[in-house]
């Protein structure tokens, strides 16, 4: 048994005893609130657990994240088939291509989730929402003034989305490409201390 269920016990029984003896309220109404204590300070343990669990383990919801991406991505590409303006499923096609990419590179390297958090829990639902209303407009044929700018305003907006998934991808390569170039920096000087190059990096040839 669970040490936290043990001292759940132990502690919904010194309330039973304080009010059934301490207190001489009735073994019916003690007994009762003891169980509601066990069952409280029970949820209790466990919650600190999960979030101790968590804190342990930062990534572990990273299956469960970008399962959730890829889901809205599909959902998104489904619009390039549906709406009629081209420049914006041609855009849709970009996003989901940059999308994909992204959510491969965290599959790749859980430890990289948290730089994708909010792409997932809002650029994408974001996406695909005003993707589902503008696809409404055009089916329903509107034509009022709010509508139209409505749509114009979507035709930007998946510019301006397009261009955030790049900055993403990007990002979640920047660290990797710093770290590179200090490895190659400091092999370069080993090479230059080895005399194996000069100061250019050119070869030095041995004299025989």
């Amino acid at each position: 048994m669970k040490l936290s269920y043990i001292v759940s016990v132990i502690m919904s029984f010194l309330i039973f005893s304080f009010l059934y003896l301490g207190l001489k309220f009735g073994i019916s109404f003690s007994l009762l609130i003891s169980v509601i204590s066990y069952f409280a300070l029970t949820m209790i343990f466990k919650s600190k657990n999960e979030l101790q669990e968590e804190v342990n383990n930062p990534f572990k919801e990273y299956e469960k994240l970008t399962n959730e991406a890829s889901s809205n991505i599909k959902e998104i590409n489904k619009y390039v088939h549906l709406i009629q303006n081209k420049k914006i499923t041609d855009n849709i096609s970009v996003i989901c291509e940059l999308s994909n990419k992204i959510i491969k590179t965290v599959k790749d390297n859980p430890k990289k989730i948290n730089q994708i958090r909010k792409f997932i829990n809002y650029y994408l639902p974001f996406t695909l929402n005003i993707l589902k209303q503008y696809d409404n407009i055009e089916n329903l044929k509107l034509t009022s003034s709010k509508s139209k700018k409505f749509m114009d305003k979507v035709e930007v907006m998946m510019d301006r989305v397009k261009d955030a998934c790049q900055e993403q991808l990007n990002s979640l390569y920047d660290g990797d490409m710093l770290n590179t170039s200090a490895d190659i920096k400091v092999f370069e000087d080993m090479l230059k201390s080895d005399g194996l190059v000069d100061d250019n990096m050119q070869v030095m040839l041995k004299k025989r």
